[in-house]
C-alpha cells in the first residue's frame, strides 16, 4: 500500500501571484475586445460633426421642388426630392455652407429654384413694386378725400344764393299763369296778385289789365 499523500497549504505569496495572473489575463481578453469592436465600428469623421439636420431642413425649405407646384423639397416626398435632400446633407458634410449649396441648385435650375428669390438686380424690382404701388393708391386716396373735403362747403354756400336769385322769376311764371287762365273768381273777385308784390319788369298798367276785362261783358249788355 501507498502511504497517503499529504497536501501541504498554499504560500500566501503564490496565491497573490495567481491572482495576478488572473487578472492580467482577464484584462488582455477585455482589450482584445474593445480593438475588435473598434475596428468593426468605422470612425464619424470630422466633417459629420459640422451641421445638424436643423441645418439641413432650413436649406431644404430655401429649394423648391422641380416637379411639385408651390413645395419645396422638405415638404415634397417624390424621388428627385429625396435626392436632392441628399445632395444637401452631402455638400454640408464636405464642408458647404448654405451659400455655396444654393448657387448650385441655381446653377443647375435656374433662380426659379429658389422659394425667395435673391433681393438684387431684376428681382429687387419685383420686390419693391408691389410696395411701391400700395404706397402711390394710398397717396392718391389721401388727395381724393382732402378735395372731397374743400369743395363740399363751397357747393353747400353756392346753392341757396342761386336759390334766392330766382324767387322774383318764380312768383312771376306764377301771376303770368293766373292771368293766363283768365276770367274772375266765383264771388266777383278778380284773379290778381296780392297787394305790395310786385313783379320785375310789370308796371301799374299791367296789372289792372284783368280788372278792365271782366267789366266788358257787363258794358256790352246794357248797349
Amino acid at each position: 500500500m501507498q502511504p497517503p499523500q499529504t497536501f501541504s497549504p498554499v504560500k500566501p505569496g503564490s496565491r497573490a501571484l495567481l491572482l495576478l495572473a488572473v487578472f492580467a489575463v482577464i484584462t488582455a481578453w477585455a482589450i482584445a475586445q474593445n480593438g475588435v469592436l473598434h475596428a468593426q465600428t468605422p470612425e464619424p469623421t470630422s466633417t459629420e460633426a459640422t451641421f445638424s439636420e436643423r441645418q439641413a431642413q432650413g436649406i431644404d425649405r430655401m429649394i423648391m421642388c422641380p416637379v411639385c407646384p408651390a413645395e419645396t423639397i422638405d415638404q415634397a416626398q417624390v424621388e428627385i426630392s429625396r435626392q436632392m435632400r441628399k445632395i444637401v446633407r452631402d455638400m454640408l458634410a464636405q464642408g458647404k455652407d448654405r451659400e455655396e449649396i444654393l448657387d448650385f441648385f441655381v446653377e443647375r435650375y435656374g433662380k426659379d429654384i429658389l422659394a425667395a428669390p435673391p433681393k438684387s438686380g431684376a428681382n429687387l424690382v419685383a420686390w419693391l413694386l408691389p410696395v411701391g404701388g400700395v404706397l402711390a393708391a394710398l397717396v392718391a386716396v389721401f388727395f381724393i378725400i382732402r378735395s372731397m373735403t374743400r369743395r363740399g362747403p363751397v357747393v353747400a354756400t353756392s346753392q341757396p344764393a342761386q336759390d334766392a336769385g330766382l324767387i322774383p322769376y318764380l312768383e312771376l311764371v306764377d301771376r303770368h299763369l293766373e292771368m293766363t287762365r283768365g276770367g274772375s273768381r266765383p264771388g266777383g273777385t278778380s284773379n290778381q296778385p296780392g297787394p305790395g308784390v310786385e313783379s320785375p319788369g310789370m308796371d301799374q298798367s299791367d296789372q289792372t289789365e284783368p280788372s278792365g276785362r271782366t267789366d266788358r261783358p257787363g258794358a256790352e249788355e246794357s248797349r
